[in-house]
């Protein structure tokens, strides 16, 4: 682990302790704010401290995904919406706008099962095409460098007019 982290760059060795920071901000910040609320907290404001936005903007959205899935996996419980919600935070301190989605599904046994992940620029950043088709999308967010908007919410007809997804579930 040590070898890997000296083969960085500069800039990723800098970026890493700083995400790592605001992965466990987010985790922490899951468990105890509506995620709504959250979301648009971190889009406006952030914690601009934690990476700054040249440091963000070195980075292509694709390596920043990478930095992300590293420090996460080392944060107990970073769900994929933790990870999401901190890739959104950090593509919008870098000037790009970005789409964070979530989906729930069925599998064959029956359980639920729910889901978040990011697109940027027509690239899903977080997971792979054939992971997020077994998804059905219930909600969508967009955040651009000023701010987040809701795009939808969509509800089957069937079910519950607003859906309530623990973030333990995610």
């Amino acid at each position: 682990m040590v070898r890997r982290y000296l083969h960085l760059t500069r800039a990723e060795r800098q970026l890493l302790p700083r995400l790592l920071a605001l992965v466990v901000v987010v985790r922490a910040a899951l468990w105890i704010v509506p995620l709504d609320r959250l979301q648009r907290r971190l889009a406006r404001h952030g914690r601009p401290w934690l990476v700054t936005k040249p440091l963000a903007q070195s980075f292509s959205p694709a390596r920043l995904a990478w930095a992300v899935v590293a420090v996460s996996r080392r944060v107990p419980d970073a769900s994929c919406l933790t990870q999401a919600l901190a890739l959104q935070f950090l593509l919008a301190r870098s000037g790009r706008t970005s789409r964070l989605h979530i989906g729930v599904a069925h599998s064959s046994d029956g359980k639920f099962g729910a889901h978040a992940w990011i697109e940027c620029e027509g690239q899903l950043l977080t997971d792979k095409p054939e992971t997020i088709a077994r998804y059905g999308k219930i909600a969508s967010w967009e955040a651009t460098p000023s701010g987040c908007t809701i795009l939808a919410r969509d509800v089957p007809t069937d079910g519950p007019r607003e859906p309530h997804i623990p973030p333990a579930a995610l």
